[in-house]
């Protein structure tokens, strides 16, 4: 089975402009703030798409743009700001910022209660405590996309590849929450093929193009693939499974692109009217 990403997002996104509609009803018209500081090409691309699709869903969003040359405080200044904008309820942080500047200390400033991306140190805290405020875009998008192929994951053992703040650990707590048994290999694992071919549920999160052959695969296993590579000199682009050689073995699979992707900016897109509402007292 082929997990479409890009049908499912758009039913889902379908579902989204109703929520939008509801809240301007109610003379309530929900907002995101999208900051791109620096001179990233790939970043300007990702900004540009997510203010299309909120247009799309009925959300307002404005741009903050800065170059490479941002000072520090202006950057907080203007998080600063936009937390203190009641029209305001969602704010996403673009990554990369530029060299001088680390991402962590300015996305912690954003208001908890506005983090569309669920980044805070505050809302990791309380994913882990199984408390969550706002869950990450991308775990959440794997999980309703797990959940396409079984509704129920209750007792499921799955296996995250990969640790990183935005994907692994968050994903991996997501998956414990919802009690699946949880294994997190990474880059100093042992025996990693091994480990796993005893999931029920494999994600890979590793940024390694292909990586994920047959031999990590046990039969009938749902495979998701958050890995997003460009193949050098080319602009191919392919995830951390090797597709054609895992479809033969997985019961279900999600293909680079077209898989996890649409589901991320679609989830940044419901987390901001979650914001939205909870703001409303909704």
């Amino acid at each position: 089975m082929i997990i479409d990403g890009k049908k499912i997002a758009a039913e889902f996104r379908e579902r989204l402009k109703e929520r939008a509609t509801s809240l301007k009803r109610r003379g309530i018209e929900p907002s995101i703030a999208l900051i791109n500081a620096g001179n990233d090409p790939a970043s300007a691309i990702y900004v540009s798409n997510k203010q299309k699709l909120a247009a799309e869903i009925g959300i307002a969003s404005t741009v903050y743009k800065f170059d490479d040359d941002v000072k520090g405080n202006e950057l907080a200044n203007l998080i600063k700001k936009l937390n203190a904008d009641k029209n305001v309820h969602a704010i996403l942080l673009q990554s990369p910022l530029p060299k001088n500047l680390r991402f962590s200390e300015f996305v912690n400033l954003i208001d908890p209660n506005k983090d569309v991306d669920g980044l805070t140190l505050v809302n990791q805290g309380k994913l882990f405590a199984g408390e969550p405020n706002v869950i990450p875009c991308t775990p959440f998008g794997v999980l309703h996309l797990l959940q396409t192929v079984r509704e129920d994951i209750s007792g499921a053992y799955a296996v995250v590849l990969g640790r990183s703040l935005i994907v692994g650990r968050p994903l991996a707590q997501l998956l414990l929450n919802n009690n699946c048994t949880v294994a997190i290999a990474h880059s100093r694992s042992k025996n990693v093929p091994e480990i796993c071919k005893t999931a029920d549920i494999l994600i890979a999160a590793v940024g390694k193009p292909r990586l994920v052959g047959k031999e990590f695969v046990k039969p009938g296993a749902i495979v998701i693939d958050v890995g997003i590579n460009r193949i050098l000199g080319s602009k191919k682009i392919v995830g951390d499974v090797n597709f054609d050689e895992v479809r033969e073995v997985a019961g279900a699979i999600t293909p680079v692109p077209g898989g996890v992707g649409p589901m991320t900016v679609a989830y940044l897109m419901s987390n901001a009217l979650d914001l939205a509402y909870r703001h409303a007292g909704i």
